[in-house]
């Protein structure tokens, strides 16, 4: 399966994804989806989720399972740390396929 694309991540903002290659689970959820740049040919955005306080994720690619989409793999980076967790970013930037 390939990467859900800019609008699939947008119409998720508010669910839940679980951290599936951890030996405890932790829970992730999609907060924001902030596009940088779409054309005809290709599409630019990042996601970004909000994790616990504890434990906290370094950044680093992570497995991730969706109701809608399944398990993918991301390159999460924490980006910020709030006083309920940790905002982790991913970027996306790929060519559309035709």
């Amino acid at each position: 399966m390939s990467l859900p694309g800019l609008l699939s991540f947008t119409e998720q903002a508010g669910s839940r994804f679980q951290v599936v290659d951890r030996s405890s689970p932790l829970e992730l959820k999609l907060t924001r989806v902030v596009e940088h740049s779409k054309t005809e040919n290709n599409e630019a955005f990042s996601a970004f989720f909000l994790g616990p306080l504890d434990p906290f994720m370094p950044q680093g690619t992570r497995t991730l399972r969706h109701d809608q989409f399944g398990e993918m793999d991301i390159f999460l980076v924490p980006v910020a740390k709030t006083n309920i967790g940790f905002e982790y970013e991913a970027v996306f930037n790929y060519v559309l396929s035709k």
